[in-house]
């Protein structure tokens, strides 16, 4: 087996790990497709709610895109900011704000960041929990929807809430709408189920290993300062070809 042969069974392998588990059908994922050619589209999709935009999943990515009027022109591959938080904490997300060079290398290097939201829900279809990972920007205009449902229907019940209820996402212009939805009382029993479980949000998220971002970045088109890399390259060329060579501590990892 070649080098090449490795390294490419470790990026199938990341990348499955990113979908969740395997047990959907073909072309199915844990995540809910979203965009004009996904399942959340311009006609919807309808799923349970299974947690408050407060305890949905808060993290950053690191993307740099332009569009070129007929896709996007990426400099790097998008990769999870080692400096996100690892639980669901609503508190802490604060601190995560401002980049951390002390904990990520996309960080130290400059690479442009993004805050990302996973919203669980239950899908009627497959009878499991998916996510709905999406942008500030998409999250911010559903989280104001789901505010707008809940204030309509605390009118009539002050304990009401969306969550274990269905709703129906669709694709409206360049971003994504909430609204009431259709389900059996059979369906949101077995969807309550979920409220409350351990979604493993971190590791949906796909948190790579430092050497691994640092390939990346090396094979950046640009939107890295490359300069912040050679030492953590060196240090992973030194550990990969001789054990003995460097033995890594805690600190070596300290940017």
């Amino acid at each position: 087996m070649s080098i090449r042969d490795i390294l490419k069974q470790r990026e199938e392998a990341r990348d499955n790990a990113s979908k969740g588990d395997t047990d959907f059908p073909d072309g199915v994922t844990r995540y809910v497709k979203v965009g004009s050619y996904g399942e959340i589209n311009k006609d919807g999709r309808t799923l349970v709610l299974l947690a408050s935009p407060d305890d949905w999943y808060v993290y950053f990515i690191h993307e740099d895109k332009t569009y070129n009027g007929k896709g996007y022109d990426h400099n790097f591959r998008k990769h999870t900011c080692l400096h996100s938080p690892k639980d669901v904490d609503i508190d802490a997300v604060l601190t995560y704000f401002k980049p951390g060079k002390a904990e990520c290398i996309s960080c130290k290097a400059g690479a442009k960041r993004k805050m990302f939201f996973m919203i669980p829900v239950y899908d009627l279809e497959y009878k499991t929990f998916r996510v709905i990972d999406i942008a500030e920007f998409h999250a911010n205009n559903i989280i104001s929807d789901y505010d707008k449902a809940e204030k309509m229907g605390r009118k009539f019940n002050p304990a009401y809430t969306l969550v274990g209820e269905a709703v129906h996402f669709k694709q409206v212009d360049k971003s994504y709408s909430l609204e009431s939805g259709e389900a059996t009382d059979e369906q949101l029993a077995e969807a309550k189920a979920f409220i409350g479980f351990d979604f493993k949000f971190a590791e949906l998220a796909n948190f790579r290993e430092v050497d691994d971002i640092v390939t990346l970045l090396n094979d950046a088109a640009g939107g890295v300062d490359k300069s912040v890399l050679g030492s953590v390259q060196q240090k992973a060329n030194a550990k990969a070809g001789d054990e003995e060579a460097w033995t890594p501590k805690d600190e070596d990892f300290n940017f």
